[in-house]
């Protein structure tokens, strides 16, 4: 029997049933053209529970699909449905490769689970994937708890986004059971995290002045601007100080100390502009700061010092589509040490 298609399902493909997937994906490279060509490097699995964003989501995957070859496996997950029902389509998001005209295809397969079959995600997954390729899970919204640790087991990289979450300490605390499982376990990928990258690095660059580098080990106040929704950002950003600069945070008063013990104030800013605005540092009457305007290209960054005249610099800024963020985290290898040194820097303040 046919999946019955509604307005959010409309433009996820062909709907087929789940016992003939295989077979039906065949049927469609069977008629397709000889200038397609299939092809995976990754498996790409997307968790959601909201049904709205189905498009954007299969949009998301076509983004990827065109820098990374791959099996997508969309997963819309409903356990408090009350009915149990599972339905299926398969897609294939192809790309051109030049003036051949040849295009390389990637698969997509779509699931909608609803009520008990929810349960059966592991097994979805598991019977779907593309040889013994990476696992790439996106896991959109909050993690589940207790976790399923036959999945997360498969899992090579795990990516989620903090800045969604509305309970970050609770969520955190599953994020440093993750990370405290062996070393064999998933790589953790926060896009908030990953967002953060430009402005790491335009921080650290701050410091490349001559007249800069001594300030690092004097450090007297942090202030960042944030809108509300960006605390959690705010709060990384300032577990990488901390982590870098070898500060500790006190767990009973979360006192900010430096590495010879001297007090660090630290101020958080509410704005009602998006994300991050501007992060300041102060030491012995010098101010650095780093700026960034909404929908602005560049950060603004300022070197104000007694003695030396004020230094302006400009710095690439990240562009904020969430498709350049999570190309930017699935083109990355190895392990993310300095996201979980700076977790543990700032779990004192997370509550709070």
């Amino acid at each position: 029997m046919e999946t019955a298609l509604t307005p959010e399902t409309a433009g996820l493909g062909i709907p087929v049933e789940i016992g003939r997937i295989d077979k039906e994906l065949g049927r469609l490279w069977e008629s397709s053209a000889d200038t397609k060509t299939r092809a995976s490097l990754i498996n790409f699995v997307i968790h959601s529970s909201d049904p709205s964003t189905l498009a954007a989501d299969t949009a998301m995957i076509s983004a990827v699909a065109a820098r990374h070859a791959c099996r997508a496996i969309l997963i819309l997950s409903n356990p408090s449905a009350p009915e149990s029902s599972a339905r299926a389509w398969i897609n294939a998001h192809c790309h051109s490769t030049g003036k051949s005209g040849r295009e390389i295809c990637s698969e997509q397969i779509t699931f909608q689970l609803d009520g008990e079959s929810a349960s059966a995600l592991p097994n979805i997954v598991f019977s779907h994937l593309d040889s013994d390729l990476p696992l790439c899970l996106w896991w959109k919204g909050l993690l589940p708890e207790p976790l399923d640790e036959k999945l997360w087991a498969w899992v090579d990289r795990l990516i989620y986004d903090s800045a969604d979450w509305t309970d970050p300490a609770h969520q955190i605390a599953i994020v440093r059971h993750l990370s405290a499982r062996d070393g064999n376990g998933a790589v953790l990928c926060d896009l908030n995290w990953t967002r953060l990258h430009m402005w790491r690095y335009a921080l650290a660059s701050l410091f490349d002045h001559a007249s800069a580098f001594p300030c690092l080990s004097k450090v007297e106040a942090l202030e960042i601007q944030a809108s509300p929704g960006s605390r959690t950002a705010a709060l990384l950003l300032l577990g990488w100080f901390a982590s870098r600069l070898d500060w500790t945070i006190d767990p009973m008063d979360a006192a900010i100390r430096s590495q010879d013990g001297h007090p660090i104030s630290f101020d958080l800013q509410e704005n009602g502009g998006p994300d991050l605005s501007k992060a300041t540092i102060r030491c012995n009457g010098a101010r650095f700061e780093l700026k960034l305007a909404p929908g602005a290209e560049f950060f603004e960054a300022l070197i104000h010092a007694p003695g030396i005249p004020d230094t302006k610099q400009l710095f690439p800024a990240p562009t904020g589509k969430l498709a350049d963020t999570l190309l930017a985290e699935l083109s990355r290898a190895g392990r993310h040490p300095l996201y979980t040194k700076s977790l543990e820097k700032i779990h004192p303040l997370l509550a709070r």
